[in-house]
């Protein structure tokens, strides 16, 4: 089988960032049984790849297609390089992204050692953020996900099986691939949200009083675990909010801005309590607060902050509510 050089290095980028099809893993089987230059060059691209730092950096595309590129090649013998120069290609086709920067984990792309490329069961993919990072992941269907700080998402690789199913922890948004016959979930403390194509937000963390799915548009069906009534449909500028620990429901209208503000780099309070406060500014910065004294009942804020530095939030908060702060360095 005479196989399409351009067709082998989109199989190959997508193999290494578990986004292959089971045809596309056929495919690249018998390219690697043609010849065992090729079965080798493919053993090193997945060694290179995997020796990428765990520690997340930014790193210019172009460079790093070459250091692959590179690091592969040095591997095979100097008679076969010559013959390999198009997988160059693939090696820039690995960074995934049309921008010029792309932010790389290792985490997000490690996957199971495999002896055999036929041999490739269903698995996890992760994506975590830690406090203080935001991504953007591309899925493997065409939908993207915007991931908060200390959230994370999990899907099978590939969305192998009858649905597109994410389990989420944190917050997420979402802009979904339109695909009628395979429905995309969205899984998250006691609720999945289900969209055939369409743009929401779902907000539920581990230690939040409540889940927010808010939707921006197109229609979304909402399923509670824990209860046995009718799903509830939600229309674009409306969003569900269910009580943590009663699971009561509440149905109503929000502002965009409110909801997806933090997807835009804004550090969005909305009549928000000390405890909101402290929780989102822990999230935001990667840092630790705690809270001494008596809070007032009326504790509230409205307000919007934009690339503002963590001292600039604390002085602001400080002159409009007249409390007192400390920042422990050493800590």
């Amino acid at each position: 089988m005479n196989v399409q050089k351009e067709q082998i290095d989109e199989i190959l980028a997508k193999w290494l960032t578990n986004t292959a099809t089971e045809d596309e893993l056929a495919t690249l089987q018998k390219w690697a049984g043609q010849s065992d230059d090729n079965l080798e060059l493919i053993e090193n691209l997945q060694k290179t790849w995997h020796e990428d730092t765990a520690e997340p950096i930014l790193v210019n595309v172009d460079a790093k297609a070459n250091e692959i590129w590179a690091s592969a090649m040095n591997e095979l013998p100097k008679q076969t390089r010559s013959g390999n120069l198009w997988i160059k290609y693939a090696a820039a086709i690995l960074i995934l992204s049309c921008s010029f920067f792309w932010l790389l984990s290792r985490d997000d792309f490690e996957q199971k050692e495999q002896e055999n490329i036929s041999s490739v069961a269903p698995t996890y993919i992760l994506r975590e953020n830690a406090a203080g990072q935001k991504t953007k992941v591309y899925l493997p269907d065409g939908s993207i996900a915007f991931v908060n700080s200390s959230s994370s998402i999990k899907y099978i690789n590939g969305f192998a099986g009858d649905e597109r199913r994410v389990y989420l922890e944190g917050e997420a948004f979402f802009e979904v691939a339109k695909d009628k016959s395979k429905p995309f979930v969205v899984e998250s403390a006691t609720i999945e949200t289900v969209a055939l194509g369409t743009a929401f937000n779902v907000k539920a963390f581990d230690d939040a009083k409540e889940v927010r799915v808010s939707l921006i548009e197109g229609e979304v069906r909402i399923n509670q675990a824990e209860t046995t009534d009718e799903a509830t449909i939600l229309s674009p500028g409306f969003e569900l909010v269910v009580n943590s620990n009663t699971q009561e429901v509440l149905q109503q209208p929000f502002e965009v801005e409110d909801v997806i503000g933090w997807k835009e780099g804004k550090l969005v309070f909305n009549h928000a309590s000390l405890e909101e406060v402290s929780l989102s500014l822990e999230r935001w910065y990667a840092v630790d607060i705690t809270l001494k004294g008596r809070v007032p009942a009326n504790w509230k804020i409205s307000t919007v902050y934009e690339n503002q530095s963590l001292q600039n939030v604390l002085i602001d908060l400080q002159y409009s509510k007249n409390f007192a702060y400390e920042i422990n360095e050493s800590n």
